[in-house]
């Protein structure tokens, strides 16, 4: 919906603040709640639009015009719209921002989410870091550095391989989330010099292993479901970013106990998502975040049995929902794929030059080949697949510039030259471009 937003009587209607994948995950699992589906038009992905289960789209003001705009609007919006019953703000920078200002939903209202402290918490990664020390969850040593000498400095009194990443939770380096460097030379190539947008870094020992996922549900500090799986593949070649492929596990003790450690330190109610990397050969865990929100894989929990949408709204209403003595616990050995994020990933790297045009393909393979065996996708549903399709047909290229690209690697790039019109020194031939 654009334009003046209307009243709507004699409807239980759900606003889910931003439009990406995790948003179709939640939209489909409260439509099947019995809610009306309305989602805000900005988002990292878009897409909810074309669902089946979003009955509208507020075209609300963005929130790169000041947050100022974007929050009148909201309160604009909600007293008109009696109909909406809750609020869940899906993405990172909707929670932020919300937790920031202390947001309260007006009369009638509730917010979805974890206590506006606790946010603040876990988006503060020093304040998080020293809480897992505090509370015995281990992880490795850090280190915040403010310039460019003393990130050199600082790493090889670490010692490498390092890992770097931006205090903010929203924040990149680069482009990147973290930035891993095996030695002196990977770093001054990743991080040349010191990112003017950036007045702090924070540095630790890069832990070897699989970053291991736990989505879980707490209530007053308790758990109350989870749900485990292990990342097998991101989208960048380094192994840093979003999972494009895993699989649900039977969840690890040592994970569970050091989540339940972190929920009742923060007596956290909400759901939420911890990560860890555990080293496959020696078990050797590590705490990584904690994310008060719902997750880009959100898909996956309810996948398994574990409905995360439903038990968050029912914790938000405040319903007493734990079993006493429990924990639900979610399928294992489900695989879960996000296929058009591992095109987009393939692609990317091959555009910035971090891989050749053969080792994008193959990865364009095995994200198809993927699919077809998985149990659980992010963004694909047979019942449900224009979200999915215009994903794809976001990240694939025209046969043209496809063709361009082969032929550059290919015997016979001559021909393919003269039947385009180029000269083979025309320095574009065979590269695909970032406009499709």
């Amino acid at each position: 919906m654009t334009g003046a937003p209307q009243a709507i009587s004699q409807a239980r209607t759900a606003l889910l603040l931003g439009n990406y994948r995790p948003a179709l995950a939640v939209a489909r699992s409260l439509t099947a709640a019995g809610y009306r589906i309305v989602v805000g038009a900005e988002g990292d992905e878009g897409g909810c639009e074309l669902s089946k289960h979003v009955a509208e789209v507020w075209d609300h003001p963005p929130l790169e015009d000041g947050a100022d705009g974007f929050l009148e609007g909201l309160e604009r919006f909600l007293e008109l719209r009696f109909d909406i019953e809750i609020v869940v703000p899906i993405s990172e920078e909707f929670v932020n921002l919300l937790a920031d200002v202390g947001w309260t939903a007006p009369e009638g209202v509730v917010l979805v989410g974890p206590a506006h402290e606790v946010v603040r918490t876990c988006s503060d990664k020093i304040a998080t870091l020293e809480l897992t020390q505090e509370i015995g969850v281990r992880t490795l040593p850090f280190e915040i550095v403010t310039d460019h000498r003393a990130l050199f400095e600082q790493a090889a009194r670490t010692g490498y391989p390092v890992v770097v990443r931006p205090l903010g939770t929203t924040a990149r380096l680069g482009h990147k989330k973290a930035v891993i460097a095996a030695t002196p030379e990977d770093l001054i190539e990743d991080v040349p010099e010191w990112p003017e947008e950036h007045e702090e870094l924070l540095l630790q020992q890069c832990a070897s292993g699989l970053r291991h996922n736990i989505y879980f549900a707490a209530q007053d500090g308790r758990l109350i479901g989870v749900v485990a799986s292990r990342i097998r593949r991101t989208n960048h070649p380094d192994g840093t970013g979003l999972a494009v492929r895993g699989e649900t596990i039977e969840p690890p003790a040592a994970l569970v106990r050091d989540t339940e450690a972190l929920v009742g330190a923060l007596d956290y109610t909400g759901i939420g998502l911890a990560q860890f990397i555990v080293d496959t050969e020696t078990g050797d865990r590590c705490f990584l975040e904690l994310n008060p929100r719902i997750s880009g894989s959100h898909a996956v929990p309810d996948g398994a049995g574990v409905p995360l949408s439903a038990m968050a709204v029912d914790l938000a209403h405040g319903l007493n929902i734990a079993r006493p003595g429990s924990c639900l616990q979610g399928q294992s050995g489900l695989q879960y794929v996000w296929t058009s994020g591992a095109l987009l990933g393939a692609k990317l790297a091959y555009l910035r030059g971090e891989i050749g045009l053969w080792k994008a393909f193959s990865f364009a393979v095995d994200a198809f080949a993927d699919a077809f065996v998985a149990d659980i996708h992010l963004v694909w549903s047979w019942s449900d697949p224009k979200p999915g399709i215009r994903a794809l047909c976001a990240v694939l290229p025209r046969f043209t510039r496809l063709r361009n690209a082969i032929a550059a690697v290919l015997p016979g790039r001559r021909a393919a030259a003269i039947e385009t019109g180029r000269s083979l020194n025309d320095p574009t031939l065979g590269k695909v471009h970032d406009k499709y």
